[in-house]
């Protein structure tokens, strides 16, 4: 199913005259192709490049640029020898500056206090095609958190609901044009956030339960 897809995507692209796009799928269904690049459920992680610019399309998003960087939006930050100067000089330096916007510097513990928000969300708020990118890339991930561990799920349902809800609605203020975007992606995550707090609130009320029932017995 993944691999079909793919395919329906380069169809479209191709259909488009995306040249750009589909250099840039190219280059990144080589490079990030399981096994050495694969998400949590074992398929290739290429296939969340393309579900996430598919999405874009898919919500009217027609700009090539949006598009490529949606393709090249974890190059920098997970293939090694990938840097922006190669996106600047294979594609341009829009594209370029998108995705240095939503590439996390090495080194930085982004979920120690508010570093996220600082360092990483409100800088991206000042251009509106990095913060299309993010919205999408979080829309992504949160559909495929099913295979994810129990730890994951909880940590990115809580970042999200703190950081990135607050994010989404200040950048439909920003840039009106793309509100009906950054509202799609709230509107996607929010029922699988509510899911999985429920289920952990459930969970502690449990393990309450057996403590009380374990000091009785004691």
């Amino acid at each position: 199913m993944s691999e079909s897809r793919v395919r329906f995507f380069e169809q479209r692209i191709s259909d488009m005259g995306y040249d750009k796009a589909l250099q840039a799928l190219d280059w990144m269904m080589e490079e990030m192709a399981a096994p050495k690049y694969a998400r949590h459920d074992g398929s290739h992680y290429y296939n969340h490049l393309v579900d996430v610019a598919q999405d874009l399309l898919n919500h009217g998003i027609r700009d090539e640029d949006i598009i490529v960087g949606a393709l090249l939006h974890d190059a920098v930050e997970d293939v090694p020898g990938i840097t922006l100067r190669m996106i600047d000089d294979k594609f341009n330096t829009r594209v370029g500056k998108m995705v240095d916007l939503v590439t996390k510097e090495k080194g930085v513990n982004y979920k120690q206090g508010d570093l996220i928000k600082v360092l990483y969300l409100d800088p991206m708020l000042n251009n509106p095609d990095a913060c299309l990118l993010k919205a999408a890339d979080r829309k992504h991930n949160f559909s495929t958190l099913r295979s994810a561990t129990p730890e994951k799920k909880l940590r990115q349902a809580i970042e999200t609901e703190k950081f990135f809800f607050p994010f989404f609605k200040e950048a439909m203020k920003r840039y009106p044009r793309y509100s009906a975007y950054f509202l799609s992606a709230k509107t996607a995550i929010k029922p699988h956030l509510l899911e999985i707090k429920e289920h952990y609130e459930e969970v502690d009320a449990l393990q309450e339960r057996i403590k009380e029932l374990e000091s009785k017995i004691a």
